[in-house]
C-alpha cells in the first residue's frame, strides 16, 4: 500500500560555508590574460560611400590571408546586409585590423566572438 502524504516538510541540511575560499591553485594573472586572447569580431558596416573596389582593396591590405575574391564577398555582403564579419581575431589583433581599415575610411566595429 503506498505511503500517506501527510503534508510534513522534509528537513533540509545546512549548508555552512567555509571561513576562507579554497585555493584551486589558479594564476589570476595567467587567467586575465587568457580573457585578452578571447576572439573578437571585426565587423564592416555600409556606409554607401565607398564603392566595392574601395572596400576589397582595404580588406586585402589590413586583413592577413584576405583573397579578392573573399573581399569581393564581403563587399557584396556588406551591401546587400549593412554588415559583414571580415575576420575573427584576439582582441588587440582585432582592433589593429580595424583600426587599418578605419584609416581607409571604413567604418568598423570589434566585439567578443560570442
Amino acid at each position: 500500500m503506498p505511503a500517506c502524504d501527510t503534508g510534513a516538510v522534509p528537513a533540509v541540511p545546512e549548508v555552512v560555508e567555509p571561513a576562507v575560499a579554497p585555493d584551486h591553485g589558479l594564476d589570476l594573472e595567467r587567467l586575465s590574460k587568457v580573457r585578452q586572447l578571447r576572439p573578437h569580431k571585426v565587423v564592416v558596416l555600409d556606409c554607401m560611400c565607398h564603392t566595392f573596389d574601395d572596400v576589397e582593396r582595404a580588406l586585402c591590405r589590413y586583413i592577413p590571408g584576405m583573397s579578392r575574391a573573399r573581399a569581393h564577398a564581403h563587399a557584396w555582403e556588406i551591401h546587400t546586409t549593412g554588415a559583414s564579419v571580415v575576420a575573427t581575431a584576439p582582441k588587440e589583433q582585432a582592433e589593429h585590423y580595424a583600426s587599418g581599415l578605419r584609416s581607409r575610411g571604413l567604418r568598423t566595429r570589434v566585439e567578443e566572438d560570442t
